[in-house]
């Protein structure tokens, strides 16, 4: 088990426990283990934001309720990690929810989710696939995953460890599996993320530690209309002056000035 897939749940188990928070994920605190939080402080000692793992948390719960509302009944999300939406939001018993990671990542949050498996209200499978390769994409069609109906794709927290060419790879697998009225929901750091001084000791902190991030990107909804998608993605910073009319304005405290990021929502039409 990778615990640093974990970090992420702690980050949003911190903002549960906000008088006000952002996010609501009472399942969070179930997946911060004792390794998790250790490596969590040391991340934001290092200079870690929090702002872009709670933003993209409401942003995607919101864009996938609404997809379902319209009708869709796959969801797949891609390097699950530590995702709880399968168990906190209540899904529609119609919904088939594919979630794809390492071998062994998603065993792990099974084992950790146990006292909530009575709240898993939709058929849930995993799939333990390393996405820098292609056999992924033939598994989860061998799962039960059907290429001719609408999907809700989530691919959050992933971008920055892939190269250009794996994340060109990934989005066009993804297209190439997606029909008319799929949803595609993905995050990004904006390439002022690597240019902003105050970043240099976070990013040099996952350099050390083997997870370097990688990739950034100027205009994003652009990069993703390239690629075949109806794309609107919003900066933190456009969030928090209400630019998403949909999406409530972030606090400012989860949209400090050095958090460059993307979030976006994309479909085909």
């Amino acid at each position: 088990m990778r615990e640093t897939g974990f970090i992420t749940a702690v980050i949003r188990a911190m903002e549960n426990d906000q008088l006000d928070p952002y996010l609501v994920d009472r399942h969070a605190p179930l997946l911060s283990t004792p390794r998790s939080k250790a490596m969590a402080a040391e991340a934001l000692a290092a200079g870690g934001t929090v702002g872009s793992v709670v933003v993209r948390g409401l942003f995607g719960d919101i864009a996938l309720r609404d997809a379902l509302a319209e009708g869709v009944t796959q969801v797949v999300c891609l390097a699950a990690g530590s995702d709880t939406r399968a168990w906190r939001l209540g899904l529609p018993s119609a919904t088939l929810f594919f979630e794809i990671d390492l071998p062994g990542q998603l065993e792990a949050k099974e084992t950790l989710l146990a006292p909530v498996r009575d709240q898993l209200s939709c058929r849930r499978l995993s799939l333990g696939q390393d996405l820098r390769r292609d056999t992924w994409a033939q598994e989860l069609q061998a799962a039960g995953y059907a290429p001719g109906r609408p999907a809700v794709w989530i691919v959050e927290g992933l971008l920055p460890y892939l190269r250009s060419d794996q994340f060109t790879r990934l989005i066009r697998s993804v297209r190439k599996m997606s029909c008319r009225g799929s949803v595609l929901l993905i995050d990004a750091p904006h390439a002022d993320y690597y240019r902003d001084p105050a970043n240099a000791k976070f990013l040099a902190f996952m350099k050390s530690r083997g997870s370097a991030f990688q990739l950034g990107s100027e205009d994003f909804g652009g990069y993703l209309r390239r690629h075949g998608w109806q794309a609107e993605a919003y900066t933190l910073a456009q969030l928090r002056a209400g630019t998403c009319a949909w999406v409530p304005p972030p606090p400012a405290r989860l949209c400090p000035p050095r958090d460059h990021h993307w979030v976006a929502r994309a479909r085909l039409a």
